[in-house]
């Protein structure tokens, strides 16, 4: 007995018939002025008899119970069948509302049931059309407008080029952990994986799993993927491929969050906040997958370069650069030329920054590297003599004197510092998805093109074509000693200058045919001419200098996929209360806005009796 007693009610049909027995009771109280069975105020003479008022107000109630019943099945079971109920409960309220307006002045009960009426219809009509306006540009408005202050429901164009290039389905399970914090951090996982379905609907699918409510399953999984063992507190398993060929990665739920240093959220004050790396870390997990095999990128060293293992903003290294490499699924590695040669699987060689110049033997190495037509990226300047200077005159690239100074596109009281603007004049795959934002490049040099803007070119085998220049305010000043820093006429070359070039192969039938701003062939060099642009300082400073290197190494890696601005860090802020503190967040405003109720009561009552 006890038992049927439970699962009867345990179904939400008679929960909802419960509620839907009290509503009806309580709204013809309201509107009649007295329960059923005592008698209601008084009527004017003019009014009609009881049973009618009374008929009329329990239609009414009905009606508008047939309004939220029809709202109820639109949520719970199907738009279509809630439809009749709408059209039944809002048609007989209006009739009766039309129907009964000429004992508006006779009846007290059936002028506050026709008021009461109106009000609730006026609000049912106002939220119905929101609500179809709404679910209308859900599904029909394009991309959602994203109002957050981190950009919580929008994906970066990284790793919306790696969702829309996919050429194998790809399944996220999304492992929940059992804490309270584990709760809420899957909430926040399961947000960015809804937004990376509906990029790519047809080939991406999202699935859940609960180790302590499917047991069996996680442990069929966990023996397919030994490393869905580890994650105790939640992560997700990306599985890229279908059967038995489908490659897999987990990221732990730890891997996703910066907690504070106690780990513990109870030991933080009242604001705890918290650091969201999702989906820099999930595309990153995603794109080695889809690599496969690491491509091998090496930085040149031995000569004063920037230590790629440095990560502290204010010491001198290039460290967040790397690990934004590493992250896109690169085997990151420096190379020293005097003692090793350049090794065959080299997908990239850079060269950032350096102090001393190259030996001869180096210069060769690299020459022998790029020409049989292996891509390089290079930091240099014209300041400090790099040994490299013949060997980019032979890919047609010279610099000019000076150093690139800008009165009005850079930073205050550094006018060498300069703030280089990325236009629709300069089109190029490295640069467009960045146009109409600012890249700063400090202590940089003008680049000539030769073959490019008139002059010969010495190497008929590749072209060289501009990426960043300067403003019409810039010039490359030769004395940067002197105060004030002015332009001088003679010695200084006056803007817009190069700053940043890409050379690539010409094919054989455009030899001799140099045609500005085409980019045809092979992607061979890039050089920008500012050796500190990849510092972690300016990086810190200015996150556009990152994003554009990104850019450039998949431009030479032929990537395109790889191309776009990095994954932003979220920072999440919950306010944490004791019980004291929780129940006066909760009591507080209840007994105010009772209060208010109340203060307006009374108010209108004193007003109608005077």
């Amino acid at each position: 007995m006890t038992q049927t007693m439970s699962a009867f009610l345990s179904r939400t049909e008679v929960w909802v018939f419960a509620l839907a027995t009290a509503a009806f009771l309580t709204l013809y109280w309201a509107f009649r002025g007295a329960p059923i069975g005592q008698a209601a105020d008084d009527e004017g003479a003019d009014a009609p008899r009881a049973s009618y008022r009374d008929r009329v107000i329990g239609a009414v109630v009905v009606g508008l119970l047939l309004i939220l019943g029809g709202a109820y099945i639109a949520l719970a079971r199907s738009l279509l069948w809630s439809i009749p109920v709408f059209a039944i409960g809002f048609g007989l309220v209006l009739i009766l509302i039309a129907f009964n307006q000429r004992y508006r002045h006779a009846s007290p009960a059936l002028r506050r049931t026709i008021d009461l009426s109106n009000t609730a219809l006026t609000i049912a009509l106002v939220a119905g059309i929101l609500i179809v306006i709404n679910v209308l540009a859900f599904r029909y408005g394009g991309r959602a407008i994203d109002l957050t202050r981190e950009r919580t429901f929008s994906l970066e164009s990284l790793t919306n080029n790696q969702l829309k290039s996919l050429d194998r389905p790809v399944v996220f399970t999304l492992i929940s952990g059992k804490s309270p914090l584990a709760a809420l951090q899957s909430e926040r996982i399961q947000q960015v994986l809804d937004l990376y379905k509906a990029a790519n609907p047809g080939r991406i699918r999202l699935e859940t799993l609960d180790p302590y409510a499917e047991p069996e399953k996680y442990e069929a999984i966990s023996k397919r993927v030994p490393g869905v063992a580890v994650t105790q507190g939640g992560g997700v398993l990306i599985e890229y491929g279908a059967g038995e060929k489908a490659t897999h990665a987990v990221v732990r739920t730890s891997e996703l969050f910066d907690l504070p240093a106690s780990g513990r959220v109870e030991d933080q004050a009242a604001l705890y906040e918290s650091t969201f790396h999702g989906e820099t870390v999930i595309t990153s997990a995603l794109i080695a997958l889809r690599e496969g095999k690491k491509p091998k990128i090496y930085f040149t060293t031995g000569h004063g370069e920037p230590s790629i293992n440095e990560t502290r903003p204010r010491e001198p290294g290039i460290g967040v650069w790397h690990s934004r490499l590493a992250a896109t699924g690169a085997d990151v590695a420096e190379l020293n030329l005097i003692e090793t040669e350049i090794p065959a699987d080299t997908s990239l060689l850079i060269v950032v920054g350096p102090k001393t110049p190259f030996r001869t033997e180096e210069a060769s190495k690299l020459r022998g590297y790029l020409d049989r037509g292996s891509p390089a990226l290079m930091l240099l300047g014209s300041q400090e003599k790099t040994g490299l200077e013949e060997l980019l005159h032979s890919y047609n690239i010279d610099f000019g004197r000076g150093t690139i100074v800008d009165r009005r596109l850079s930073a205050p009281g550094r006018p060498q510092f300069v703030y280089v603007p990325m236009t629709p004049a300069l089109r190029h795959p490295i640069v467009d998805p960045l146009i109409s934002r600012f890249v700063l490049m400090p202590s940089s040099s003008p680049i000539r093109i030769l073959g490019f803007g008139g002059s010969a070119p010495v190497n008929m085998k590749v072209r060289g074509t501009p990426l960043l220049r300067t403003s019409n305010f810039s010039w490359a000043e030769s004395d940067l000693s002197k105060r004030p820093v002015e332009f001088d006429q003679g010695p200084d070359e006056k803007g817009p200058l190069t700053v940043g070039v890409a050379v690539y192969d010409t094919p054989p039938k455009a030899e001799g045919k140099q045609a500005e701003g085409k980019q045809e062939g092979e992607p061979r060099l890039v050089l920008f001419s500012s050796p500190t642009m990849a510092d972690n300082d300016l990086i810190q400073e200015e996150p556009t200098n990152q994003d554009l290197l990104m850019n450039a190494i998949a431009w030479l890696r032929g990537r395109p996929d790889l191309q776009g601005i990095a994954p932003r860090t979220h920072v999440s802020m919950t306010l944490l209360a004791d019980p004291v503190l929780r129940f006066r967040l909760i009591m507080v405003p209840t007994v105010m806005a009772v209060l208010l109720v109340i203060g307006l009561g009374i108010s209108t009552y004193v007003a109608r009796r005077e």
